[in-house]
């Protein structure tokens, strides 16, 4: 893997949802594969009935134990609920494969197919949003594959520690799962090791090409609106100029129309985004609370190599949630803004009508264009709310060890 993207010299269209391109399409899930390949459909079916396999397995081992040994049940749900819940974007992720292919056509021929290449402004509000995406898109991935393999490695390196100190080793999996005990033990137990270490990578890709789409809409809706915001400020500059002839009346009221257009066209698509992503935003935010808490509380009683993998594990779910939270303020301040950037314009010199353009535009902006789900709307507000509530599961838990 190539980390070029990550710098700010990277060419500015292959930036385009280039960490969700990335995690989807190795696991066969991206939009635009899916609804064009057959190949690929394949390989996410292939991929689908493997997690759904390890999760019904591991929430079957989680609540078997849960009455015993709450530490333990609590090591085994938590990444079970993560992979639960990914299993569900997956489905999503698949069943709204092609309309996720047209927002991302819609979505680059808003961003790219306009002046952006040629206008030096423009060109550094577009890097600006895409370098950010890249890299905050790119923390969470790394630290769930950092979690991810630490599960995987541990049971090996207990193995060994056990062997070099001439004790009977430990053959266990990476993920505490119910299997059938042939499965458990030679010749079959590597390919169940394989199997298991397997749906934990299929977790980590998923989760984070779900989530990394998800905030790269929302970083390119907002450099959409940034756009806005400079039109606005060279239709709508006059410097000196208080008169205009008939002509150039004209002309100012076709850029207005134009450009009412396009924040209409911003509005819609991200309504028809939000309609898509809504089960997927809800469930990631229901799940997000009680892996945080759970999460925290096994890096209190864990030691030695567990706090390693639970402080990944604190750290990517953290991330993820940041992100969607992040995103939805991104959206919404940027939209609030143009309607700042508009009434700072020298719209008083219009002639009436067009200054009915531009308060039209300046209501419409201050009713700030949201990302919202039932019951909520994912801003940076709403992160500081779950980070509080996982305080209080933490006390909660900590008060029955």
């Amino acid at each position: 893997m190539k980390f070029k993207f990550l710098s700010r010299t990277f060419p500015l269209r292959d930036y385009y949802f280039y960490v969700p391109q990335l995690c989807l399409g190795s696991m066969g899930f991206w939009p635009m594969d899916t609804c064009r390949q057959q190949a690929a459909n394949v390989g996410a079916w292939m991929n689908l009935i493997i997690l759904a396999i390890g999760v019904f397995t591991e929430i079957h081992a989680g609540c078997t134990v849960l009455r015993t040994d709450l530490e333990l049940a609590l090591d085994t749900l938590c990444p079970a609920g993560t992979s639960a819940v990914t299993l569900l974007k997956m489905t999503l992720i698949y069943y709204y494969r092609q309309d996720l292919a047209w927002v991302l056509e819609r979505m680059r021929s808003l961003v790219y197919e306009r002046d952006v290449s040629i206008n030096p402004i423009k060109k550094r509000i577009i890097r600006a949003h895409a370098v950010m995406a890249a890299r905050l898109n790119f923390i969470p991935f790394v630290m769930g594959f950092i979690t991810c393999t630490s599960y995987n490695l541990k049971p090996l390196l207990i193995t060994l520690i056990l062997y070099m100190q001439g004790q009977q080793p430990m053959w266990k999996l990476p993920f505490n799962m119910t299997m059938p005990a042939f499965l458990l033990r030679a010749p079959y137990f590597p390919f169940t090791y394989i199997f298991t270490a397997y749906t934990g990578y299929i977790t980590i890709f998923m989760y984070g090409g779900c989530d990394a789409f998800y905030f790269e809409f929302c970083s390119n809706a907002a450099a959409l609106l940034k756009l806005l915001q400079e039109d606005l400020k060279s239709i709508v500059s006059f410097e000196e100029q208080l008169v205009f002839t008939a002509q150039e009346s004209t002309l100012l009221e076709w850029r207005l129309v134009r450009f009412i257009m396009r924040h209409n066209d911003i509005i819609e698509l991200t309504r028809f985004f939000c309609k898509r992503y809504t089960i997927i935003t809800l469930a990631h935010f229901v799940s997000a609370g009680l892996v945080i808490g759970a999460s925290i509380f096994d890096l209190m009683t864990f030691t030695g190599f567990g706090i390693v993998i639970y402080i990944a594990y604190t750290i990517a779910v953290l991330g993820q949630l940041f992100i969607y939270c992040y995103g939805g303020s991104l959206v919404a301040e940027s939209s609030v803004q143009l309607a700042t950037v508009a009434f700072g314009c020298d719209w008083y010199a219009c002639n009436p009508k067009l200054r009915r353009y531009v308060l039209m535009i300046i209501i419409r902006s201050q009713r700030a264009i949201s990302m919202s789900v039932p019951f909520f709307s994912p801003s940076l507000i709403t992160f500081t709310s779950i980070l509080q509530t996982s305080g209080s599961i933490i006390a909660l838990a900590s008060s029955f060890k």
